[in-house]
């Protein structure tokens, strides 16, 4: 198994370094190709939401200036993304797919970023995008959700601030949800590649359940010699002890299931996919 194709998202130059950065250390053991996305707002798709009692010159003066912004915000991401190009000489730029390197294109649409991710998504090994902020509104957690429920991809979620390395020290958050077994076949090329895999294991486990000694055999069967971690699941909310323990054990990836539980898709991102989003300092790969 190969990552070949990564799909790295990008709203805006904010967290264009740490996306591609990431997405560049995935790609380069595969020699797999990133295509960067920005999608542009379509100030038509306002229309709807601009209530009544707005005159058509208010409408256009609306869209006018959302039309403006966008032009302003892809310009600046991609002119980020030319001087990322040019500081990373082992990245090939629009190279084609009999390249023997790791290669970057340039991808621009005009539309609803998550109805275009969506999409697009489909087509692609991984997905990468910028962790949602709290004060700002892009990257949107809109586009996340996108990501991760309709496209049926891996979904590398990525803060602003990377540590040193990604995939080198990966840690599993061991659970025998369905979500969580497509998360791992998902990860099994980067957790070949690892030099270290600990599989993070709740005490006592939620059924049904699937003991972590069985999971090293599985593992054991792709060539991936993995340790178990072991903490208890009382003393803390799972999504947070998850995050805590890799922070303990120094992992740089965080391999986990999305949405295992029953949810009403953007009213209740609950639990610990929740916490996790909000608060992870690596990279996790999520899969629904």
């Amino acid at each position: 198994m190969a990552i070949k194709t990564i799909l790295a998202c990008i709203s805006s130059n904010d967290y264009l370094k740490s996306v591609l950065d990431a997405s560049e250390r995935v790609a380069s053991g595969f020699n797999s190709h990133i295509e960067v996305l920005h999608v542009r707002a379509d100030p038509r798709g306002l229309v709807p939401y601009t209530g009544e009692g707005m005159d058509g010159t208010m409408i256009e003066e609306i869209m006018d200036v959302t039309e403006k912004e966008s032009g302003l915000r892809a310009t600046k991401v991609h002119d980020a993304f030319k001087s990322f190009c040019d500081t990373n000489e082992n990245l090939l730029l629009n190279g084609d797919h009999s390249s023997q390197a790791t290669t970057i294109s340039w991808s621009e649409e005009v539309g609803r970023e998550d109805e275009v991710v969506s999409i697009r998504g489909r087509l692609f090994d991984i997905i990468a995008v910028g962790q949602p902020a709290k004060d700002q509104a892009l990257p949107s957690p809109i586009t996340l959700e996108a990501a991760l429920l309709d496209t049926g991809r891996p979904v590398m979620m990525v803060p602003p601030n990377l540590p040193s390395t990604t995939g080198k020290h990966i840690a599993v958050a061991w659970e025998s949800s369905t979500e969580a077994t497509r998360a791992i076949s998902g990860a099994i090329p980067l957790l070949e590649k690892a030099e270290r895999v600990t599989l993070l294991v709740r005490n006592p486990m939620e059924p049904p359940e699937i003991s972590p000694e069985q999971a090293l055999n599985r593992f054991a069967w792709s060539g991936i010699s993995a340790e178990i971690f072991q903490f208890s699941g009382e003393s803390e909310e799972v999504g947070a002890a998850y995050l805590s323990r890799s922070r303990e054990i120094g992992a740089d990836l965080l391999v986990k299931g999305a949405y295992a539980r029953a949810r009403v898709r953007q009213m209740i991102l609950g639990g610990r996919t929740r916490h996790i989003i909000g608060n992870a300092e690596i990279p996790v790969l999520l899969c629904r």
